[in-house]
């Protein structure tokens, strides 16, 4: 939904004074029949690093919004942050439109393309007031990429990858933390703004307006830095950098604490659908900042699943994921397989937005989970296409998993993971009929692939090293 500029400029100074949610606007839906939706997102956390896995470090609040709707345990992002949130927000394969390989850095020129309409700007046609806070990662060099620009009524956090979650810096030392379009100074740790401002903009709500609230927290992602109250809690572990670590994953928790209580507070917790879920597996290496400089380790936790952020193998692109809306969804746990892109088809079916072909001009390859939330019936069987690049791309159908590596020497890697989700066993000789059909699949979905704006990008001056391609694993895609 557009506004004319004096309600926009409106808008900012009601939202610029504290109280972005005390005006009703013309065009908004009431909540009556419309739930609010709070979507929450963190940034290479790991399967086990939760509690409901087995995780180190306590999460109450999240594994209590677990018990509260359903958790997928077959749910498949993106191996990079910025094309999981191209999925979502979209809903369609991040592939059909450039953003298929590596995410959006710091010096990148480019950002997810005007000719694709996002969840907000959908969700505004339906009535919703719609809010961002914490990492964008879609686009910052030109005003049309910022997110105010897309769709969302309010924007709150970074718009790059952070290089300190303490000083609001991003990877190559610029001072990166907006309200809306205006750069502020904000002193405190990136987790715990973001988690207030929530809570405050929930408690300011005009609850007779639905709500979507878009929450990407930028931790425990790189680098690895929490403050020095919440390192000591975890001081029986020898190592600090796991002692920060499951730190900055308690804070996230903590965090998730504030929203639900805000919401409880407002009344509207039953009304609300809550997702969750990392953007990406945990990171094999993570950089941290230590008294002698930067610094690698490996401390988050995929559980059985193989590598992490980057890679095309189950711990780069299965994460944890929860649904939950206590009015409607009974708990569960689901097996199913669910794509992030299926969420942007789901979440407009249940707020009523406009799908139709004037409205949704590009077809989408998200589908509606509704029947496995609302009546826990099984998905139809279907083919997924986890990514496709220059240099690579994986399938998933029934329980076969192909990794096609298309550099030279290409490879090919096919596993059933319902047998062995740990991806040890290569059957690409033992099943060369299967290899082959999922072979052509995947080969016919790459002609369809837009070249990648990333590589493209490449070809641009630029003071600061960027990789042709990164992995967790070089030796695979």
């Amino acid at each position: 939904m557009r506004f004319n500029p004096f309600i926009r400029f409106f808008f900012v100074v009601v939202t610029f004074i504290g109280c972005i949610s005390c005006v009703s606007y013309p065009g908004w839906a009431t909540a009556g029949d419309k739930p609010h939706i709070i979507y929450i997102m963190t940034n290479d956390l790991g399967w086990k690093d939760l509690g409901i896995h087995g995780g180190r470090a306590p999460t109450p609040n999240i594994d209590a919004l677990s018990d509260s709707g359903v958790r997928l345990e077959g749910f498949y992002t993106l191996p990079y942050s910025s094309s999981s949130r191209a999925a979502l927000l979209t809903g369609r394969y991040p592939y059909r439109f450039g953003l298929q390989t590596n995410s959006i850095l710091s010096w990148s020129t480019y950002g997810i393309p005007e000719g694709e309409r996002l969840l907000p700007q959908a969700l505004n046609l339906a009535g919703y007031r719609t809010a961002m806070l914490g990492s964008w990662l879609l686009g910052h060099a030109q005003r049309n990429h910022l997110p105010t620009q897309r769709g969302f009524d309010y924007f709150y956090g970074s718009l790059t990858p952070t290089g300190d979650h303490l000083k609001k810096i991003n990877t190559i030392g610029l001072t990166d933390w907006f309200e809306n379009e205006k750069q502020i100074t904000e002193f405190g740790y990136a987790t715990d703004l973001i988690s207030e401002k929530s809570a405050a903009i929930i408690d300011q709500h005009d609850q007779t307006i639905p709500l979507f609230m878009m929450i990407s927290f930028p931790t425990p992602g790189m680098p690895l830095q929490a403050p020095e109250h919440l390192v000591t809690k975890f001081n029986q572990f020898e190592d600090q950098v796991t002692q920060t670590y499951l730190g900055m994953v308690a804070q996230i928790d903590a965090g998730v604490g504030k929203i639900l209580s805000a919401l409880d507070k407002k009344g509207i917790r039953q009304n609300t659908v809550i997702v969750f879920h990392s953007d990406s597996g945990g990171s094999v290496k993570r950089k941290y900042l230590s008294g002698d400089g930067d610094s690698q380790k490996t401390v988050s936790d995929n559980g059985p699943f193989r590598s992490g952020s980057g890679s095309l193998y189950e711990g780069g692109v299965r994460v944890p994921a929860i649904v939950s809306w206590p009015a409607k969804i009974k708990p569960t746990i689901s097996t199913e397989r669910v794509h992030v892109s299926d969420l942007y088809t789901t979440l407009l079916e249940i707020a009523g937005a406009p799908m139709g072909k004037n409205d949704q001009v590009k077809p989408v390859d998200g589908i509606s989970i509704s029947p496995l939330l609302f009546e826990n019936k099984l998905l139809l069987s279907r083919t997924l296409i986890l990514n496709v690049t220059e240099l690579g791309g994986a399938i998933l159908r029934d329980n076969w998993k192909l990794i096609l590596v298309s550099t030279l020497p290409s490879q090919r890697e096919l596993y059933d993971i319902g047998r062995d989700p740990s991806e040890e066993i290569n059957v690409v000789n033992k099943y060369p009929e299967i290899a082959d059909k999922l072979t052509d699949a995947l080969l016919e979905a790459s002609w369809e692939m837009v070249p990648s704006l990333y590589l493209k990008d490449l070809s641009n001056a630029r003071d600061h090293y960027t990789p042709m391609i990164w992995s967790e694993n070089p030796q695979r895609p």
